[in-house]
């Protein structure tokens, strides 16, 4: 739904009848009269003392709707609900200019298509009548706050007086769901957060048995944070369905080929398929403002439907209509160059309706391609490389000869999860296909895990001494005979190293797929030894890769090199690394010839960044090529806990962690001439992207022109002071600025 303001409020009238009497004497006062019949029941008085506290008194409002009454016939709904803060007190004085009203009904699918609701009130829309669904504001209606937190209302229409609602049937499930704007009723942001609690229930009694829960708000959150729009107000998924069902177009494009559809499986497809989609896909919404989703990218394969779809979740019986449920309207929503009246379908069969669909793609279809293959929807949904990759597993054996001065030793596998078999990496086709280059195993030596500088590699700037092992693949190893090989390093430790080594396998296994040879990601391992550390440390790690997960599914980045583990990903991306490397035509010719960090701290807060600060991070890549990234990140961005460990975003000390090298110099294995930010500044900067905000850190101790001694230690003017104010328990603790744990409903 794309609402433009509150529906014209409705006025009733009443006619007042008044009893005149005839003039004449007194009489005498008769005997009383027989007692009469009690008379009608009058309204509730007024609420004892009660716990209620005002409504703008709370930080969050927890709203319940306990009953909805429609009268025989489809009279007009009367809803009971509940308003408490997050201390159970209620919450009275709401105005009924500040919380609408959504009712909907839902019809089960027929002939192929689906299930889909139909929301009682309308408006118009890009001049088209009755075009979408919309909310009645409790103004409209009669509304009753009894002052103790509970509130009664009653819609301002019988069910059967909505022009372009649904036709009122009493057995089929109905929904009514509320929002609440505290912001002085109106469309701005600001509104004390509020669930729209959503219920459903059947008008001539009993409960519901038959749904439509498909997706809930913790598939959406997981990689939305809290998902809310329309100027925060809707949170909940079973809200938002009401209104954008089948029945509701953006008026101001009726006449695409997606005909303006707005509805949830139509909208919410194509805007996460955005790039892929041979139409692309527009809205206007709120003051016709145009939304153009065509370029979204979505951050995981498209492929992965339960994703969204979790049919393990009890919560969402029908996750499974992804494949179960198959119909022109739904299976367009991406295959969108399919014109199914003109004969597009493949085949060139023409299909006017959806009764014929699942005779190939439903879920018991038996009907098979040419390659023998099942035209099911979960067939042709499919991710043999995923599949693949469960039949592989790194393993560091064993690690010696770490001290400084001499040459690491590495004894490695390849094993099968499924048996416990190992591999042959000399021998066996998945790590042979060196001509397609879907084959590739490093073995990376990296130093030291207090922060990674790899100085004294040969592999400047600052990254590690990688080993192939695949001796096909023009690489060297020794197998031990039982399928263990062993690697020796050809550079040594350098003297004076101190602390512990990282040891690291990253790369990828080939398979064939579809007669392709296809690179198989494979989750990265890493191991430490002691360099002179009696006992081995590991590297910190503030993240948590299941966060990162919860957007990427799998997070596998450099062509399924590095896959599923950040601990890996920081011994390349560390302090002292630029992109010096790859700043080579063609992408010099494009971004220039001054590298940037793709140190971690910097980087993964840049490229998230960059959509909502307006600064894109441009940095060049494998063969020198082009990314840019100033996408906008979907959850919170401020919301550190979507990736940090909790409390792991806290200022660090800067004696203990290094700065971020933003140029090598003309050195690039030396860290001496380097130009360096502090590793604070590093942090913040590479969000709060202002000149007050870079004004800020440098009167508290940041430092842009920074240098590194050649123990890579931060050479500076200054010394940041961050935590004295945004450490824990501090005056801008950045817990608290940052909103991280504040009122959400999920």
């Amino acid at each position: 739904m794309i609402e433009r303001g509150a529906r014209p409020v409705l006025l009733s009238a009443f006619a007042a009848a008044f009893l005149w009497g005839c003039e004449g004497g007194d009489g005498a006062a008769g005997p009383a009269g027989p007692q009469g019949p009690a008379g009608p029941a009058g309204p509730p008085g007024p609420q004892g003392p009660s716990s209620a506290v005002p409504v703008m008194s709370a930080d969050g409002i927890n709203a319940v709707i306990s009953s909805v009454d429609v009268p025989a016939g489809g009279g007009a709904p009367t809803v009971e609900l509940t308003l408490t803060n997050d201390l159970d007190q209620g919450l009275t004085g709401l105005p009924a200019g500040n919380i609408r009203f959504l009712i909907a009904q839902l019809t089960p699918g027929a002939d192929g298509g689906s299930s889909e609701w139909q929301a009682y009130i309308t408006r118009a829309d890009g001049g088209v009548a009755d075009a979408q669904a919309t909310t009645e504001t409790a103004t409209a209606g009669a509304y009753v706050d009894r002052g103790d937190g509970t509130y009664q209302y009653t819609f301002a229409r019988d069910l059967t007086a909505y022009p372009a609602g649904p036709v009122f049937d009493a057995n089929k499930t109905h929904r009514v769901g509320i929002e609440i704007r505290t912001n002085s009723g109106g469309f701005l942001p600001g509104n004390i957060p509020s669930n729209n609690a959503p219920y459903d229930f059947v008008p001539a009694g009993g409960d519901p048995t038959f749904t439509r829960a498909i997706v809930d708000n913790d598939t959406c959150n997981a990689c939305h944070d809290n998902l809310e729009l329309h100027g925060e107000a809707r949170f909940d998924i079973d809200y938002c369905v009401q209104c954008h069902n089948p029945h509701s177009i953006d008026g101001n494009t009726a006449n695409e080929a997606w005909g303006g559809s707005v509805d949830m499986s139509v909208m919410i497809h194509k805007i996460h398929y955005g790039e892929n989609l041979a139409n692309g896909y527009f809205v206007f919404g709120f003051r016709d403002i145009l939304h153009d989703y065509s370029d979204v990218v979505f951050s995981q394969d498209v492929r992965n439907c339960t994703t969204c779809h979790e049919e393990s979740d009890t919560n969402t019986p029908d996750a499974s209509n992804w494949r179960t449920v198959v119909n022109r309207n739904t299976c367009g929503t991406c295959h969108d160059d399919i014109d199914w009246d003109a004969g597009d379908h493949p085949g060139g069969a023409v299909f006017p309706d959806d009764t014929q669909c699942a005779d190939c793609h439903g879920p018991d279809s038996t009907v098979t391609d040419a390659d023998g293959r099942l035209l099911t929807v979960e067939e042709r949904h499919r991710l043999f490389d995923q599949e693949a990759a469960e039949n592989f597993q790194f393993n560091i054996e064993s690690v010696s000869n770490t001290a400084p001065g001499e040459n690491p030793v590495v004894a490695i596998s390849v094993t099968n999860p499924n048996d416990g078999s190992r591999y042959d990496l000399h021998n066996d086709p998945a790590f042979t296909e060196c001509t397609s280059f879907t084959s590739r195993l490093a073995v990376g030596i990296n130093w030291s895990t207090t922060d990674f500088t790899n100085t004294g590699s040969g592999s400047d700037p600052a990254q590690p001494i990688s080993m192939n092992p695949l001796t096909a693949c023009f690489g060297a190893s020794v197998n031990d005979g039982n399928n263990v090989f062993t690697v020796t390093s050809p550079m040594p430790i350098p003297p004076g190293t101190t602390g512990t080594a990282a040891i690291t396998i990253d790369g990828h296994p080939s398979a064939n797929i579809d007669g392709v040879d296809t690179s198989i990601a494979v989750e990265n391992v890493i191991s430490y030894a002691g360099i002179t550390d009696a006992t081995p440390a590991p590297r910190r790690n503030a993240v948590d890769i299941d966060k990162c997960d919860d957007c990427h599914n799998d997070l596998s980045v450099h062509g399924k090199n590095r896959t599923g583990n950040i601990e890996v990903c920081a011994t390349c991306h560390n302090p002292n690394a630029t992109d010096i490397r790859r700043r080579l035509p063609p992408c010099s010719d494009e971004l220039g010839g001054d590298d940037v960090p793709v140190d971690m701290k910097y980087m993964i807060h840049a490229l998230h960044a960059g959509g909502d600060t307006g600064v894109a991070y441009e940095v060049c890549g494998f063969r020198n090529s082009v990314h840019v990234y100033d996408f906008t990140y979907p959850g919170r961005l401020n919301n550190c806990e979507g990736c940090h460990e909790p409390g792991g975003y806290y200022p660090v000390d800067p004696n203990e962690v290094l700065g971020t090298t933003v140029d090598v110099g003309a050195d690039r294995a030396s860290p001496t001439d380097d130009t360096v930010i502090s590793p604070n500044t590093a942090v913040c900067s590479s969000c709060h992207v202002s000149e007050l905000a870079k004004q800020h850190m440098i009167q508290n101790g940041g430092d842009f022109n920074a240098g590194k001694a050649a123990d890579s230690s931060l050479v500076s003017a200054g010394v940041e002071t961050c935590e004295l104010c945004h450490g824990p328990g501090r005056s801008s603790d950045v817990r608290t600025v940052h909103g991280i744990g504040e009122f959400q409903f999920n």
